[in-house]
């Protein structure tokens, strides 16, 4: 059973992965919130080219995402495309859905795809 720690440090790899190939998230200032029942709550800030995970509930997420702790673990592995979870309602996202189009490239682009 992965917890916040986990899902952090899985992120963090993907990031930084992606980041050598997104010049632009240099220049972000996002924060996206996650809920994924009997994990708990937490947040992905980028800022300064720089990602940090915080445990909680931040006051003023870009969007929300919610979704179950094995459909987490698929899409940060690449068993799972994040938009399939999402047509499926196995992803439920409130907030400016658009937006988290960039979370995705991060994931995607961590993951080795182009």
């Amino acid at each position: 059973m992965a917890g916040v720690s986990e899902f952090a440090e899985r992120f963090k790899e993907l990031f930084e992965k992606a980041k050598e190939k997104m010049p632009e998230i240099a220049t972000w200032n996002k924060v996206y919130q996650l809920v994924v029942p009997g994990v708990g709550e937490f947040y992905i800030e980028i800022s300064g080219g720089e990602l940090k995970v915080v445990e909680g509930r931040h006051p003023n997420p870009i969007a929300t995402l919610e979704t179950d702790q094995e459909t987490l673990s698929k899409i940060l592995s690449g068993e799972m495309d994040a938009m399939m979870a999402f047509m499926a309602k196995k992803l439920k996202i409130t907030g400016n859905v658009i937006d988290t189009v960039n979370l995705k490239r991060i994931i995607d682009l961590g993951l080795g795809k182009e």
